[in-house]
């Protein structure tokens, strides 16, 4: 009896040991992780107006605020989209920010007609960021800008663009196949 009580206590000192030894054997410690995403901003502008009426008999000056808008995606809470007259595709000297005479293929150089007032593009303020108009010019001007709040960066979608251009019974009506047109550059950066 005694060789089997010396077999068995042997057989549970050894699941004792077992069971006991991974606890001892454990250690504790910590790992600090730290990082920062690198500065991020995406901006987007969809649409275009494609045969507004510039017409001087209506209330002035005209206004929409629905065909073109704006998606800002920023990680930084201080980003800002500027506008400004790209003077794309050799558009007229002199004829920053105003629409100007266009036959479909090029400006019109040699008559140099523009409409007399510059266009304006504007943002809404919102949570998270401030809006402005300006008056267009062939340089940058800010139009929204993060407030440098919390809820500053993130995703904005679909904000709306508002293009007010004043038409005047002075601005001459053009020649078909020509229309005014105008080329606004949004940019977005981050400081």
């Amino acid at each position: 009896m005694q060789k089997n009580v010396l077999i068995l206590a042997g057989i549970l000192i050894i699941a004792f040991a077992a069971v006991v030894s991974p606890v001892m054997a454990a250690t504790a410690g910590n790992a600090t992780i730290s990082g920062n995403p690198p500065l991020s901003m995406n901006l987007t502008v969809t649409g275009t107006i494609t045969g507004w009426s510039l017409d001087p008999s209506v209330s002035q000056p005209l206004t929409n605020s629905t065909a073109v808008t704006m998606t800002v995606k920023s990680n930084d809470r201080s980003w800002v989209v500027s506008a400004k007259d790209g003077m794309d595709n050799s558009k007229t000297s002199g004829t920053a920010g105003k629409m100007a005479d266009w036959n479909g293929t090029a400006y019109n150089t040699t008559s140099s007609i523009s409409l007399g007032s510059a266009m304006l593009v504007g943002a809404t303020t919102a949570s998270g960021f401030t809006g402005a108009t300006v008056t267009l010019t062939g340089s940058d001007q800010a139009i929204a800008t993060g407030t440098g709040a919390t809820n500053a960066a993130g995703t904005f979608s679909a904000l709306p663009i508002t293009i007010t251009q004043t038409v005047q019974y002075s601005d001459p009506s053009l020649i078909s196949p020509d229309v005014y047109r105008i080329i606004v550059t949004f940019t977005g950066s981050t400081p």
